[in-house]
């Protein structure tokens, strides 16, 4: 097997266990659950498509998983708006995700 299957399979099964979704035996990296995972775990939204195959799988909690992530990215970037404005650096318009003034504000 080659060292990259490798580390995929590895990569997968510890996704499979951050998200409590062990009971899903497939350990291929090209199983549709090891893109989900990853999307989530990135905080990328799932398609519908994704959500339904969830849903099939009786997987849905791994949906609430991505709501919960989702919705905190939304308070970081709304923490980062009110901590520019607080410090008058509203012209800073690089996204909080890659800005360095988002760690030089918060301290």
């Amino acid at each position: 097997m080659h060292k990259d299957d490798r580390n995929r399979i590895k990569h997968f099964t510890t996704l499979k266990s951050k998200y409590q979704a062990t009971q899903y035996q497939d350990l291929s990296p090209t199983s549709l659950l090891y893109l989900i995972l990853r999307k989530v775990d990135l905080g990328i939204k799932l398609n519908t498509l994704e959500l339904e195959w969830l849903k099939e799988q009786k997987l849905e909690f791994i949906c609430k998983e991505q709501e919960n992530k989702l919705k905190d990215f939304v308070k970081l970037e709304v923490e980062f708006s009110q901590l520019k404005s607080k410090y008058k650096a509203t012209n800073h318009d690089t996204p909080w995700q890659s800005s360095p003034l988002y760690f030089i504000l918060w301290k």
